[in-house]
Order: structure tokens, then sequence, then C-alpha cells
């Protein structure tokens, strides 16, 4: 009988890692960064707790780097075998790497640690990518297949049925919130499932409704020019950044709000829109068809300007308020968002509108659990700007989803809770037994389960 063994996102968000041995083939699904209050943990420098070069094969459920950060790594350490994924997922992918060595190469500066892997590393592991489409079978031997679904999350995103010496077993992957702007839902899940896999990041959490995510960001708007302050917003380069570019250009568009100076202040971020603009066939339906209409772009209004450069990134302190900021990254332990948080958080006039998840010890989660000073660079900095959360912008699903799709399976056996909080876990798995009655585990690193 096949085993998985859980080597990351165990009692935690970040590290997706996990290993299933078969008779006849060993598969890898996901392999992502442990990240924290540094963008790439020391965890991730240690050697990989199984030999690279026995994985016959990758299946990769999104470019996150949670999820894909370490990828290169294991090409290094033997890894000769295919990454299946999206053809969005293995584009967006590369970008991710690009940014991620930046990001590392940064902390080299401060810490004297080397990045994990070289441009070049990157560059090598991008030979092993094959793309997949949906609800396609993909033989990874005469007799296993996987089946790639979408996820709902981010462009391209996908749980991955893996069929193995005759058992079922579904990797969530990170499964989309409710009525997503630009992407589809997430499909239902298969039947006769021997093991399902599933995230649990807001296991224990209720998000508003799409209406009310909408209501809160024009008031927050509103408020903010209202008082002559500068709005900052965090933003994940990707789905998230174009997520909130989508809600701006129905409110500029509508007339919803005035037209301010909004700066789309991340290079990666302007990058990855440009993936979003060739992607149609990943749209929602509506969606779709309004891209398609002539020249029509989701992501441009008047009033956006895109800075790519860091000199026209410290040019945006010149213009004066009422301004818009959005930048990177999106749990604010780098990019070019701490920049703006030393010169604007200091000032009670100005919003800190939180659109995502903050991962434990990040700068970002010590700001939402309520500190009033936060250290950046050399010197802490008070936090005296409004700080706003709208969890309906999560590109993760909440309890209220998770149930529900977990709810669409007929005939499933057993469940193990991966990339969440421990405490969320303990709640989630209570919940499942109570609502859904399906025996649920929730395993330990390097801890195994045999199907």
């Amino acid at each position: 009988m096949p085993s998985i063994t859980f080597y990351g996102a165990t009692e935690e968000v970040t590290g997706s890692c996990y290993l299933i041995r078969g008779k006849k083939i060993t598969i890898l699904v996901d392999c992502g960064l442990f990240q924290g209050e540094r963008f790439a943990r020391a965890k991730n420098y240690e050697s990989l707790p199984f030999g690279c070069g026995e994985v016959d094969h990758v299946l990769l459920t999104h470019a996150h780097v949670d999820h894909a950060g370490r990828l290169p790594k294991i090409c290094l350490e033997g890894f000769v075998g295919k990454i299946y994924a999206t053809a969005p997922t293995l584009e967006l992918t590369k970008y991710l790497w690009q940014d991620a060595l930046e990001i590392m190469d940064i902390e080299y500066q401060e810490t004297g640690r080397l990045p994990l892997y070289a441009a070049k590393d990157a560059k090598n592991a991008e030979k092993f990518f094959k793309p997949v489409e949906y609800g396609k079978k993909i033989f990874l031997s005469d007799t296993d297949y996987a089946i790639f679904y979408d996820a709902g999350h981010i462009l391209g995103s996908s749980f991955i049925e893996l069929v193995i010496d005759g058992k079922r077993i579904v990797f969530s992957g990170d499964i989309g919130n409710v009525h997503p702007p630009i992407i589809r839902e997430t499909e239902k899940l298969p039947e006769n499932i021997d093991l399902l896999l599933c995230e649990s990041t807001y296991g224990n959490r209720l998000h508003e409704p799409p209406g009310e995510r909408r209501r809160l960001l024009e008031k927050t708007v509103a408020q903010t020019i209202k008082q002559k302050g500068v709005l900052l917003i965090p933003a994940f380069a990707v789905e998230r950044t174009q997520e909130i570019l989508y809600e701006f250009n129905r409110m500029v568009n509508a007339g919803l709000i005035p037209t301010v100076p909004i700066f789309l202040d991340s290079p990666l971020a302007i990058k990855i829109t440009e993936v979003f603009k060739k992607d149609l066939g990943f749209y929602n339906h509506d969606d779709q068809l309004i891209a398609g209409e002539g020249d029509h772009d989701l992501f441009n209004f008047p009033g956006l300007r895109l800075t790519q450069t860091r000199l026209k990134s410290k040019d945006i302190n010149s213009v004066r308020p009422p301004k818009i900021i959005i930048a990177g990254n999106g749990m604010m332990n780098g990019g070019r968002i701490v920049y703006h948080l030393e010169r604007y958080l200091p000032n009670h006039n100005n919003t800190l509108l939180i659109i995502g998840y903050q991962a434990a010890n990040t700068t970002g989660r010590k700001i939402l659990e309520g500190h009033k000073w936060i250290p950046l660079f050399t010197r802490s900095i008070p936090v005296r700007a409004r700080v706003q959360a709208i969890g309906g912008f999560s590109a993760h699903a909440d309890q209220k989803k998770l149930l529900s799709w977990i709810g669409s399976a007929k005939n499933l056996k057993r469940i193990c809770l991966v990339h969440g909080d421990a405490e969320n876990m303990v709640a989630f798995s209570a919940t499942i037994a109570k609502s859904l009655k399906i025996p649920t585990l929730i395993p330990k690193y390097g801890s195994g389960v045999e199907i």
C-alpha cells in the first residue's frame, strides 16, 4: 500500500512538501519555502530528508513560494524527473523564483547566509517543467496517474487527485475563496477518496461576504481620501494585486471614488499582471467575456501609475496626498512596502489596509496583533496609522467554504489537515468531526501515513 510522509506545512502554513511512495513510483507534491520573520528560514538550508534522486516526478499545486520555492534545491540534489503543473503555474513560478532570489540576496547582505540556490539553478530547474491541462489524466506509470482540478486560489492553481496502487489521494494545495474575481470557482472533489490532505489556513475563521468586502474597501478608500492621507496596501504579487487592481478599475470607472494617484510599486506584480492579461482562458466566464471585448483592460484605469525603478518608487514621496500605494510584499517582511511603512506608518491620517494572510513572526502579523512599535531596518517605527484588515480579500477559503468543499465528496474516508496554524487545525478538526463525521488527523513533521 502507498504511504505519505509529511515534510512541511505541518502545524504551520509554510513549507508544503509531501512524499508519496508506491510500489512503482515515488512522487513529491510541492516543495515550498519555510517562511517567517525572514523570507527564507534557516530550516530551508537543511538537507532534504529524502533522496531527491529517488523521486520520479513532482506534482506542483501552484506557484506561490511556500509551495514551489525549494524546487530548484531538489534539482540541485539529484532530481531529474518531470515537474507537472498547469501552464500559468509554470510561468508564474519562473517569476516568483527570480523574486525569491532577489530577496534571498538582500538577506545575504544582512546575515551573511548565502541564497538557497543561484539564478542558474532556477533556470536549470525549468527544463523539468511539463504543462498539464485541468481534468486530463497524467499517467505517471502504466497504472498510476494524476488529475489536476481548478482550486480557484490563484491563476492556474490546482488541487490534485493522485491514484497510486489503486488508492485515491487528493492534495488540496490552497483552496480559493468564494466568488473570486477574475478566476474560476473551486471545482468539486471526486468520489471515493481514501485520503484528503486539506489546507486549514482559515479553518477556524469566517470571511466577510464579497459584497461586504467591496463595501469595506470603498469605505476605507473614501475615509483616507477625505483625511488627505496615504492608503498603503501591502499585496502579494500574484492574484491579490490583480484582484485589488480589478476592484479599483470597477470603482474608478463607476465613479465610486475620485481619481487620485494610485501607484503599483512592485516590478514583480507589474510583470505578473501581464501574465494575467495573456491567460484569459483561466478566467471565470463573466470576466473572460469582459476582457475579450475589444481592448478592455481589467487591470488599468485613470490614475494608475506603474513604478518599475527604484528612482520612480522614491518619487512617490514627492506626490502630495491623498494617494494610494500598492506594494509588495504582502506580509511586509521585505520588498518596497517596508520603505513606505517607515515613511507613512507614523502618521495618524494614513491607513494600512491588510488584505492577505500574515504568517507568524512577520511584520504584518505583528501589526495585525496590535503592536504599537515595529522594528524596521535599524530602528523601531511607531504604528500611528489606522490599521484595517479585510479578510474577504484572502485567496484562501474560510471555514464555511472548506466545509462545503469537503462535503462535496462522496465516500471520503479520511482527512489529514495541513497548511495551518496548530490552533486552527485543532479547532477545524473538531468542526469536521461534528459537522461531517469524517476521521481527521493532524500530522507532525516527518510523520507518515499508510493508505
